[in-house]
């Protein structure tokens, strides 16, 4: 089977509910990916930045714990790793505050053998912040020089990246190298202003890639894609939201290695394909929300 190299923050969440500090766990939607690909038996290679401190200790050494290869993560040692903190209230609503201290120089990392066939899955703030983009479109390049299939998560907090306008562009030239966009509602939200699937897809997405997921708040998932439109749901009720965003991408990922998704094929798959890769991913999500964890628990993945 092909493997998987995952690019995106390797960032420690701190918790905090109410006012006070309840849990602490490695973060980043695409670094917990990973680590639920990997449990599955998947090859997979992260590819990011941290420090040589105990944060960036923490980060991979939760990574190769689950069997993720961590080659490719610059431990830079003028600098700081990323810590964000949560503040979850009772009601569901979240406040972020990242604090990071980054080198001059960035995105000084081991580039991964990609081969045919092989997906490549960035996104997140890490793929419109300025200063590693330069190095990140080399690689995506790179990888779409190599025939492997590009998956973008788009991110967006605001508090991070107050002025949508300057990073549009590249959200945009995002979408261009990408071949298949999972997105959430609130992203959508955030960067075009809309919360319809349809109307986020037609007016934005469809120009620059045709093969497009999108769960909403209520935990619908919509795909478009050339062959057709699809729908499906997930339970209600998850405890752990970066837990369920991760794992539905992870289970995304897992069902198009399964269906020997390709550049050359990806646009012509057919909506029975496209179903089973989406049940896939809400099995993926379900279980991560009935246990409460960031990936995928060790009984599941012994199950596939």
């Amino acid at each position: 089977m092909n493997k998987v190299i995952a690019i995106g923050q390797s960032v420690l969440d701190i918790i905090h509910l109410d006012g006070r500090p309840i849990a602490s766990f490695t973060g980043g939607r695409i670094a917990n990916m990973a680590a639920s690909l990997s449990r599955c038996g998947i090859d997979v290679e992260f590819v990011s930045e941290c420090a040589t401190d105990s944060v960036g200790d923490m980060v991979v050494g939760f990574l190769n714990r689950n069997g993720v290869s961590t080659k490719s993560v610059d431990r830079f040692t003028e600098g700081q790793s990323q810590v964000s903190l949560i503040f979850r209230t009772s009601d569901g609503n979240e406040r972020y505050s990242e604090y990071v201290n980054y080198p001059t120089s960035r995105f000084d990392v081991l580039w991964p053998r990609i081969d045919e066939g092989d997906i490549v899955v960035f996104g997140s703030y890490f793929a419109i912040d300025d200063s590693p983009r330069n190095g990140l479109l080399e690689l995506l390049n790179y990888a779409q020089q190599r025939k492997a299939i590009i998956v973008y998560l788009p991110g967006f907090q605001p508090q991070l990246c107050p002025r949508i306008t300057r990073v549009m562009p590249a959200i945009l030239e995002n979408l261009e190298l990408a071949d298949i966009v999972v997105a959430r509602q609130s992203d959508m939200e955030k960067i075009f202003g809309k919360s319809d699937s349809s109307e986020v897809y037609n007016d934005h997405i469809l120009f620059y890639c045709p093969n497009f997921i999108f769960m909403d708040s209520n935990n619908r998932i919509d795909l478009h894609v050339p062959s057709g439109n699809l729908s499906a749901a997930l339970s209600t009720g998850e405890k752990n939201r970066l837990g369920k965003d991760a794992s539905f991408a992870a289970g995304i990922v897992y069902g198009l290695l399964k269906e020997d998704a390709a550049p050359s094929n990806v646009n012509s798959l057919s909506t029975d394909a496209w179903k089973r890769i989406l049940d896939r991913a809400t099995a993926f999500a379900a279980d991560s929300i009935s246990s409460g964890e960031n990936v995928i628990t060790p009984d599941f993945a012994s199950k596939l």
